[in-house]
């Protein structure tokens, strides 16, 4: 990398001196309600950028824009910085999407005890690094991808007890990605596909019987107070296509070499603090449940074993979609590659899988320094 923070200044006063350029006051509109680790660890992000730089960020949680308006609105200028899900939009990342759609992988296989951690670092890595057309995407959108982050294992979360194919059927499911809605739909079930916000009040109104989310949700979004039952070993996978902070292309050309960096460095720092939130935060939350009376249920042999097959199959049918759907080239190739940066990272984020700073030293040193602030975005 040609400018790195270390070239602004002697190490020993490193820190106490601010990044000085292009100086604006930038708003970071995120759809998360405020109050949980996630908007927590934005606003721990934007407090790093403010600190570190002359770029004033103010974070608005939920207030500004919701998830299904980020794209438009940061695309727009409505916003600076956007908390951006990629699967809400198939056709506008295709490329990115093929990656995210292949999170179930992180569960099966070789097992890891932080699969969030995984998807994390090994999207990270595809899109920053390896996946040309993965950065055309945002570009087109004019915003630029610096960070990610993702859930713990998905559970079916359920207003009844579901262990076995059977209990599976019929029953109407939220799914968050299309890989999701389609293993519902090959176990008898029917997909139903709202944001996460909807969640609440669908299974509330008894609109849907379940929510394939992860257990921190239960405290997020509030679950806690309308699940029964929580399915262990199913479906497996995790959430994995955000961009924590999406950054509108034509702030991030104002910016200095300088701020890029710092703000680089925010992305990191807020990629590790979700995906490690969710690990810990899954604890407190699995308590909780308990606590309230919810019933924790094994997923039985046969729905074990159906899942496993589902996943190997899928790849198949992931693949043939995004030839046929959304005219991505090379494939096979990509989802080779895809795979083999999860099985990577599988084998190197079980030491951080509780240790956010641990995990932002890894991500910056696998990815991040790698990253050429003169040139990324800007291709």
């Amino acid at each position: 990398m040609k400018f790195t923070f270390v070239n602004l200044a002697a190490a020993a006063t490193l820190s106490l001196l601010p990044v000085t350029g292009f100086a604006q006051s930038l708003s970071w509109a995120s759809g998360w309600p405020p109050g949980g680790f996630i908007p927590n660890a934005v606003d721990k992000a934007a407090a790093y950028i403010s600190e570190n730089s002359d770029l004033e960020v103010k974070h608005f949680p939920l207030s500004l824009l919701s998830f299904t308006e980020t794209v438009a609105g940061l695309r727009d200028g409505v916003v600076d910085i956007g908390y951006v899900l990629m699967p809400y939009f198939p056709a506008e990342f295709s490329e990115t999407n093929l990656a995210s759609d292949l999170t179930m992988l992180a569960t099966s296989g070789i097992v890891t005890e932080a699969p969030g951690l995984a998807m994390t670092g090994a999207l990270a890595e595809y899109i920053m690094l390896d996946c040309a057309g993965c950065r055309s995407e945002f570009t087109a959108q004019n915003q630029v991808y610096l960070a990610g982050g993702a859930t713990t294992e998905y559970r079916n979360q359920c207003d009844r007890s579901v262990s076995t194919i059977a209990d599976m059927k019929g029953l109407k499911i939220r799914n968050g990605a299309a890989n999701f809605g389609r293993y519902a739909e090959k176990l008898g079930a029917v997909k139903v596909a709202i944001s996460g916000g909807e969640i609440y009040e669908a299974m509330s109104a008894n609109a849907i019987d379940c929510a394939m989310v992860a257990i921190p949700e239960l405290l997020s979004l509030r679950l806690i107070e309308v699940v029964k039952s929580i399915t262990m070993g199913a479906p497996g996978g995790v959430f994995a296509g955000t961009g924590s902070a999406n950054v509108n292309l034509d702030v991030w050309k104002e910016m200095t070499p300088e701020q890029r960096e710092v703000v680089l460095h925010a992305a990191s720092q807020l990629s590790a603090d979700i995906a490690v939130g969710y690990v810990l935060t899954e604890k407190d939350a699995m308590q909780q449940a308990k606590d309230a009376g919810i019933e924790f249920i094994d997923a039985a042999p046969d729905l074990v074993a159906a899942t496993e097959a589902f996943v190997k199959e899928d790849i198949g049918t992931i693949g043939e979609q995004y030839k046929t759907s959304y005219n991505v080239d090379d494939v096979d190739g990509k989802i080779e590659k895809i795979t083999a940066l999860i099985e990577k990272w599988k084998g190197l984020v079980g030491p951080v899988a509780e240790d956010a700073a641990g995990f932002d030293k890894l991500l910056w040193d696998q990815i991040y320094s790698k990253i050429d602030v003169n040139s990324y975005g800007l291709e």
